[in-house]
């Protein structure tokens, strides 16, 4: 990965971490994680747009909540 021109070629911190404990992370900070894991370019594929597509339908769920039922709570972890 190339992030502000430095390459990373190294596992990152979270990347060493267990999965469960990655998981109860991100939950902790509000989000809710979508995991897709492989190395088949074509079934990785199909996977995340299949992550993508849940995540995206998350959201809109929650923004209509929002707008037709004034929720405000924050939806954390969903």
């Amino acid at each position: 990965m190339h992030l502000n021109g430095y390459k990373i070629s190294n596992p990152t911190v979270l990347a060493r971490i267990e999965h469960e404990e990655l998981d109860q992370f991100i939950r902790g900070c509000g989000w809710a994680p979508y995991f897709v894991e492989g190395d088949e370019p074509e079934v990785m594929h199909q996977a995340m747009a299949a992550a993508l597509e849940a995540g995206i339908e998350s959201i809109r769920e929650i923004q209509g909540n929002a707008r037709k039922n004034g929720e405000r709570a924050r939806p954390a972890g969903r």
